[in-house]
């Protein structure tokens, strides 16, 4: 299983394990560019909050390592005509991020979606989903953008991209409007 921040593992399942789907499945389970899915609703603009090494810990266990290791990490939040929508984290093992993932230290306030979706040598692991609470780094960063947001958890779903052997971890966390406002989501599908 991929531990993509510090948070706990348990709050991450795969789709059959996850029973509490409620209304943002239509959101979650969405497949390829979730930037161009927000493109259907209006402008898209990226937000860069934070982009550097970061030292993660042995229990952290990012993408399958069970040692300390040095990640480029990029938190990002996407905006819908201004208003946010997604936080998202990426990660990328220090080492990668200056060979095969090199790209990703350049992006600035382009969506990841450029680096992923134009390169027929990436491959994406399946989602696994979440609700995250106030212990988890995404629900703070998307708590501080918007702190009149009144939810206590936040859905988010994160998965990883493979690209000559180097991974790239992306979680990925749902502002409740999202689906409380979207029609197709209602039935809970």
């Amino acid at each position: 299983m991929l531990e993509v921040c510090r948070e706990r593992t348990h709050a991450w399942r795969t789709e059959r394990a996850w029973h509490g789907r409620g209304a943002a499945w239509h959101w979650l389970r969405r497949p390829g560019s979730l930037t161009a899915h927000l493109r259907t609703l209006g402008d898209v603009r990226v937000e860069v909050l934070f982009e550097d090494f970061i030292e993660l810990g042995a229990s952290a266990s990012v993408m399958g390592r069970h040692i300390a290791t040095t990640m480029w990490a990029r938190d990002v939040t996407l905006c819908v005509d201004g208003r946010p929508a997604i936080v998202a984290r990426t990660l990328v093992e220090a080492k990668d991020s200056v060979r095969v993932w090199r790209a990703i230290k350049g992006l600035r306030d382009c969506p990841l979606a450029t680096l992923l979706y134009h390169d027929v040598n990436v491959q994406r692991s399946p989602f696994e989903y979440g609700l995250l609470g106030r212990e988890h780094r995404l629900f703070r960063l998307a708590r501080r953008i918007v702190p009149e947001m009144h939810a206590s958890r936040l859905w988010a779903r994160r998965s990883v991209f493979c690209r000559k052997g180097a991974r790239l971890a992306v979680a990925e966390c749902f502002m409740p409007w999202l689906y409380q406002d979207d029609p197709a989501c209602s039935t809970g599908r």
